[in-house]
């Protein structure tokens, strides 16, 4: 994350000390001021992390994630899992009961937020959680369970890897998010055949060494339109010879261009 020489607020999630949620479906808000992060920790139940506003990002052993207000990540129950902002958000996690969405199987995933799950979720940010729940709110809720349910899976994750092979790769570029070192330059510094660097990114991460390094510049991007830069200095700071490349990219994967993204999380 770009924040050196930055002092980040560190907190420890609220719901930690319940072993079990107060009731099936609990909707957790949260307005995370600028440089903040809810610290590494896991729950017995599955939890979908959104931002109103502003953009979060999701570290876990899997990978990083980046949640502007399009999108939403899926974390279900004993994933090991940090969620923080640089320039701030509102947090809206929807914690619940593992029986209760089906759809995503085990594994953490980004998932299209449409117009009516965000209304949803703005709405019963503000319902009051407790046994006696009326019964439109109740009703609500569940309609709200099974929108979830619906949700497109996007692939815009971060897959990450300790493999001996390829972490040097990936410590680089994430380090240098511009640099455009070749496989064949990888193979003469670690010893190993292009081929064989190849498919271990193929294996161990599911995409190709060209593909994941353009998700890593992609994440990038988006960090750094949060952060406001002009989106010609972060074409050139991201190593693309020209602002038009870079904005098909960022259209490529994300469905708009970077200024109408960066007007969408402002």
């Amino acid at each position: 994350m770009s924040s050196k020489g930055q002092t980040w607020q560190k907190f420890k999630p609220r719901l930690s000390v319940f072993k079990h949620l107060p009731t099936s479906v609990f909707m957790k808000a949260k307005e995370m001021p600028a440089f903040s992060q809810i610290i590494e920790h896991r729950h017995d139940w599955d939890q979908l992390v959104y931002a109103l506003e502003g953009v979060l990002e999701v570290r876990s052993n899997e990978g990083h994630y980046i949640i502007p207000t399009q999108q939403a990540v899926w974390i279900p129950a004993n994933r090991q899992h940090s969620i923080s902002t640089i320039n701030g958000a509102k947090l809206r996690s929807v914690h619940l009961e593992k029986s209760l969405v089906t759809s995503f199987g085990a594994h953490i995933r980004v998932l299209k937020v449409n117009a009516l799950v965000r209304e949803i979720i703005h709405k019963v940010s503000s319902f009051e959680f407790k046994e006696d729940m009326g019964k439109p709110q109740l009703r609500l809720l569940q309609v709200l369970v099974d929108q979830i349910s619906l949700l497109d899976v996007v692939a815009l994750g971060l897959p990450l890897s300790n493999d001996h092979l390829i972490l040097p790769i990936l410590s680089h570029q994430q380090a240098n998010p511009s640099s455009n070192k070749s496989l064949d330059d990888w193979s003469s510094e670690l010893g190993a055949s292009s081929k064989t660097i190849s498919r271990r990114f193929k294996t161990l991460l599911g995409m190709s060494f060209s593909h994941w390094r353009e998700r890593l510049k992609l994440h990038t991007a988006i960090h750094w339109l949060n952060e406001k830069r002009p989106v010609t200095q972060i074409a050139l700071d991201l190593g693309y010879e020209s602002l038009p490349a870079f904005i098909h990219m960022f259209k490529r994967n994300m469905g708009i261009t970077p200024g109408k993204f960066d007007s969408h999380t402002s």
